[in-house]
């Protein structure tokens, strides 16, 4: 009888521990909030996915988010702690992280397609007679705000192509007004990005001449998301569950069929959903290009936005 106890009492503590482990896999880790302030543009529409697929409730993560007009503001926010996630090109974070503030890029986000057409390009008026980037020479441009990512990606265009900074004109204009400005003849070229450039190439005024992006590196990097280091080195299990999340949603964005994808860009950024069909998006992506990291770093010193370069694969967090 005792030998008899004993066995049964073997077979059950053999039996705990095989059911024990699996109870503590099926644990769902404790909750957390995190608040983001993305561009509400179609690069960023994998938050929409995360949150209505339920990627974020798989974490336990309560995610919302407000939005912002520019990289700028996102980097405020987030540095000064209203937001602990922001969306914004890769190129801000970076030279605010040389400049002193800790942020650390959390999750990739999308690069420039490698073959024309990109969500981005440069434009001038149909009757004009700029054709080639030697026309430009004493014009005036917008490349959006003086020292974004577009406008030293222009500066590195206009030299590539033999052309002075110093005889071109550069006037800030947000992205909705470009239009109007270059048709009015304020301006004589724009780098302007989607949906206007459909919006203006359909109107039959428009002109396209370039897409310096892809000129300069194509496949590269341009947006993704990021957090203060300091955020994340104090909560990394909530920085790796939300790096999950985001992941599987840009997997799942870059893989949909088109139609599907549409549906979401049009639910996230507000666009109609016919507009949405004729726009080129970026290329979603979970992982870095780290060589164009580097690329954009060289420029931010060579422009002088930065006086020394730092290593850039320290400021991606690495789960």
């Amino acid at each position: 009888m005792l030998r008899m106890l004993q066995a049964v009492c073997a077979v059950s503590v053999a039996l705990l521990a095989l059911w024990a482990p699996s109870q503590v896999v099926a644990q769902k880790p404790p909750p957390a909030t995190i608040r983001m302030v993305p561009i509400p543009i179609a690069n960023y529409t994998p938050i929409l996915v995360a949150r209505d697929k339920g990627y974020f409730a798989d974490e336990n993560l309560t995610v919302t988010w407000a939005p912002v007009a520019q990289g700028a503001v996102a980097i405020e926010a987030v540095f000064g702690g209203s937001a602990e996630v922001g969306g914004s090109a890769v190129f801000e974070p970076m030279v605010a992280r040389g400049n002193g503030f800790d942020l650390m890029y959390i999750a990739a986000g999308n690069q420039i397609r490698k073959e024309p057409p990109d969500n981005s390009a440069l434009l001038v008026r149909a009757d004009d007679n700029i054709q080639a980037p030697a026309d430009l020479a004493g014009k005036k441009i917008s490349a959006g705000l003086i020292n974004s990512v577009n406008y030293v990606h222009m500066q590195e265009w206009l030299q590539k192509k033999g052309v002075e900074r110093s005889k071109i004109e550069f006037l800030e204009i947000p992205f909705p007004q470009m239009a109007d400005a270059l048709f009015q003849k304020r301006i004589d070229a724009v780098w302007n990005v989607e949906p206007f450039v459909t919006f203006m190439m359909k109107s039959g005024k428009a002109r396209l001449i370039a897409y310096p992006y892809q000129d300069n590196m194509p496949g590269m990097d341009i947006s993704n998301y990021f957090a203060k280091e300091s955020w994340i080195k104090a909560n990394p299990d909530v920085a790796r569950r939300f790096r999950r999340a985001m992941d599987r949603a840009t997997e799942f964005i870059a893989t949909a069929p088109k139609d599907e994808r549409d549906d979401w860009v049009a639910k996230f950024t507000g666009m109609k959903l016919e507009v949405v069909k004729e726009v080129t998006l970026p290329v979603y992506s979970t992982a870095f290009n780290v060589s164009s990291l580097q690329y954009h770093l060289e420029l931010a010193v060579r422009h002088k936005l930065l006086t020394k370069p730092f290593d850039v694969n320290a400021m991606i967090f690495k789960p």
